[in-house]
């Protein structure tokens, strides 16, 4: 299947990548993810002319948090003790008549069986040709500034150097705080997902931008907040929090930005099933800024007015909804 004239018709098919590299011999391989069934077709039908369609992947910005939190796999590990959650399955962008996948940005989290700690890691792939690049650090904007974190390599390939320019893959990943993911998720707007943007600058050679959709942050955080619920020691842990057991939420505090200066408040970063504060329709993202009248700040704003509430009563309730105010009401 790899004669002179059939490289030259793939070489012409598939701009994207230059296929007179490709070594005919059974024991290499090329790094690349592909469709098996759209190349199977492609030779299968001899290269002569027939035009194949393929499904258009979904553009990015199309996806909804929805989306994201329920395509998220979870994965766990019991001798370790930690679960995995990721949202590798999300969004792969295909490109090239070969549907080829070059590039690739994920999302995961691991979750601590015991203490229900969660710690964040962005994993990329990327395969390029010409010469090594060695990518070594992550630079990024963060809640305080830029950020530059080394990365971890988890993986290094290389192919096809006897037959022309060699071809690369690096597998890499760099940590990102919980913090900065939850003011991203909470500055989602609903319908209007946006994207965060990250370097990875290698020791010579192109830096590599990549871009992580606030809707597929958002997605992972409700994945994770929800497995971590049912974790015995989170939920023992909650009997003595006061924030979750009479109203039924988990928050922090998050300020104003230059873009929204009014916009502060207690973010919702977990909510309980059946508790008040469901039933009142707060969910995962929203931004607490007033209760009962009384502006929120600070958790101890939030303590203080819930602890003036008497059984059987409704509260006001306002709240940010990405951009957009919110009035609910809480019944007790």
């Amino acid at each position: 299947m790899c004669g002179t004239k059939q490289r030259e018709l793939v070489e012409a098919a598939e701009t994207g990548y230059d296929f007179r590299r490709l070594d005919c011999g059974r024991n290499k391989e090329i790094s690349l993810k592909f469709r098996s069934a759209a190349l199977a077709a492609f030779i299968g039908f001899g290269l002569f002319g027939i035009k194949i369609a393929y499904a258009k992947d979904s553009e990015l910005l199309s996806l909804t948090m929805e989306h994201f939190r329920d395509s998220a796999t979870v994965a766990d590990d019991p001798i370790g003790g930690v679960t995995t959650i990721s949202t590798e399955k999300g969004f792969v962008e295909h490109k090239g008549p070969m549907r080829m996948v070059w590039n690739d940005e994920f999302l995961k989290a691991a979750i601590d069986k015991k203490t229900g700690q969660k710690s964040f890691q962005i994993y990329a792939w990327i395969i390029y040709s010409g010469s090594m690049r060695s990518y070594e650090t992550a630079s990024y904007q963060g809640a305080n500034g830029s950020r530059s974190v080394p990365v971890t390599r988890i993986s290094k390939e290389v192919a096809n150097c006897a037959t022309g320019d060699c071809t690369y893959t690096e597998r890499i990943a760099f940590p990102v705080d919980e913090e900065l993911l939850r003011r991203l998720a909470a500055g989602r707007v609903p319908g209007k997902p946006d994207l965060w943007s990250f370097n990875l600058i290698p020791t010579s050679g192109a830096n590599y931008a990549g871009r992580l959709s606030n809707a597929e942050i958002a997605g992972v955080l409700a994945k994770a907040d929800a497995y971590t619920t049912t974790l015995p020691a989170v939920a023992a842990n909650a009997v003595s929090a006061s924030l979750k057991l009479d109203f039924g939420i988990g928050g922090l505090p998050v300020d104003a930005t230059a873009e929204q200066p009014n916009r502060a408040g207690i973010l919702i970063i977990g909510v309980n099933s059946g508790s008040v504060a469901q039933r009142s329709g707060i969910i995962v993202g929203d931004i607490i800024y007033e209760f009962d009248g009384h502006p929120i700040k600070a958790l101890a704003d939030f303590q203080a007015a819930l602890a003036r509430c008497a059984a059987n009563s409704a509260v006001a309730v306002k709240l940010y909804r990405g951009t957009d105010k919110i009035a609910l009401t809480a019944q007790f």
